[in-house]
Order: C-alpha cells, then structure tokens, then sequence
C-alpha cells in the first residue's frame, strides 16, 4: 500500500526523457524496469533484506564497464521528483558519484542520497537534510532532477584513471541538462562543481560544499549561529539556490 510521500511523484513527469540520456551506458527498457520498482519502494518502503537493483551484463551498452566486472560497480538513477501542480521551472541538484563499498561483481543501482529509502529521507543525518531540500523546492513549485556528476563508481579516484569512462560520464550528464533545461544547477561538491564546469558555463552553475564535507559551513549566512545539521544544511541549500531572504526551516521540538 502505497503511504509514504504521497504527494511527491516519483520519476513521472517527463522521466521519460531523462532516461533516454543513459542509453550510452544501459538499455533504457531496463532503467524504466528498476525505475518502476523504486517508485513502488519509494512510496511503499523497503521489504526485510531487500537487495540493490542490479543492471545485468547483457544491458551494458558500453565496453567501457567490462574491464570492471570484476568488483562492484556503482550506479545511481537519475530521478525526477515533482507534483500534481503547475510547475515554475525545474532544479538540478548534482552530487559526486554513486558510492560502493561492497565486494561481488555487480552493477547495483541506487538513487540520490539513497532517496528511494523512507528511512534515509526522514532521517536526521544529511539524508534527511537533502529530502528536506527536495522536498522544499517541489512545494514552491520546481521539479527536482537529482543525478550524479560522475556516473559510474568502479573504486575511489578510478575514472581519474579511465579518460575514456570519464569522458563517456560527461557526455551523458551533458545529455541529461540538454534533455532537462534546468532554470537551476546547484553542485554539492568539489567533484560534481569541476564536472559540470566542463560542460556548462561557470556562470549557469551554483556552487555549494558536499553535505559530508568536514565543519560547520552550512552556518554561514544563517541567522542561527548553533544551528544544527540537519536544519543547517537544508536552509544553507536554500540559501544558494533562491539567495539569503528565502524562507528558512526551523528546528522541531
């Protein structure tokens, strides 16, 4: 029974299009096939020991991945959450790469700060702070794509190593931002900003430090000098994305 964030949809409207920019990495009928069982999961929640999609061999659409199949390799799907409500524009958020740190020679799919998992958006580490984000930015009238800079992870600094695994993730974010037309880029990141400044003007970008990164920066700007992490982060995000007299969240009880 579908309960959970009922008034976020998940990878609806104009989805579609977004999937097709993965074609140079995986079958897109296989993207839509994972897409539909996290959408069931996002609003239904995950079931005891459920597993990670996976993306068979035979739906690699690149020889590039091959020389990896030996270990884990990361992959998060690109997702678009929005509303049943006119739309303002729409939002990019980009973050690094989709971390693994598992053994068995696989592709495993994820999603954007694991927001496919209830209890990783409604949490209080930087999990929540990002769905909060998310969450703020749909309700004042903007779809949110959420992707990552680098599209696959096959090891820490791997692709500093693979120009042309590199080069492939590039085009495909280009092709994402073509496909999107973002009013809004906002980079979490020092990985994710040097991406996308290769294929989009510094000028179109909003620059901001990865939710992980060490120190209380998200305080900067605030009102609240002993704001806390999880309403810290979410309303520094505001900040940088509407400019400093944007509504700002408030701690609960």
């Amino acid at each position: 029974m579908r309960t959970l964030d009922v008034d976020i949809r998940f990878n609806m409207d104009g989805w579609p299009r977004i999937a097709e920019t993965q074609s140079k990495l995986f079958a897109v009928d296989a993207l839509v096939e994972i897409s539909n069982q996290l959408r069931e999961e996002f609003h239904s929640g995950h079931y005891k020991d459920r597993k990670m999609p996976e993306i068979a061999q035979a739906d690699w659409k690149t020889d590039l991945l091959l020389r990896y199949d030996d270990r884990e390799i990361g992959y998060d799907l690109p997702c678009l959450l929005s509303a049943d409500r006119p739309t303002k524009g729409r939002i990019m958020l980009c973050a690094q790469d989709p971390l693994r740190k598992g053994t068995s020679p696989r592709v495993t799919v994820g999603t954007f700060f694991g927001i496919d998992n209830n209890r990783y958006r409604h949490g209080q580490k930087h999990y929540g702070a990002i769905w909060n984000l998310i969450r703020f930015c749909v309700h004042a009238g903007y779809d949110v794509l959420v992707t990552d800079a680098l599209k696959i992870f096959a090891g820490k600094h791997q692709l500093r190593n693979d120009a042309a695994l590199e080069r492939l993730c590039l085009d495909v974010l280009r092709d994402e931002i073509d496909a999107s037309s973002p009013d809004k880029i906002l980079t979490m990141g020092q990985t994710a900003g040097h991406a996308l400044s290769s294929v989009k003007s510094e000028s179109s970008l909003l620059r901001a430090p990865h939710p992980t990164a060490w120190g209380k920066w998200y305080r900067v700007g605030s009102v609240n000098e002993k704001e806390g992490l999880l309403v810290g982060l979410e309303n520094y995000y505001r900040r940088a994305l509407f400019g400093p007299g944007v509504a700002q969240a408030v701690a609960g009880p």
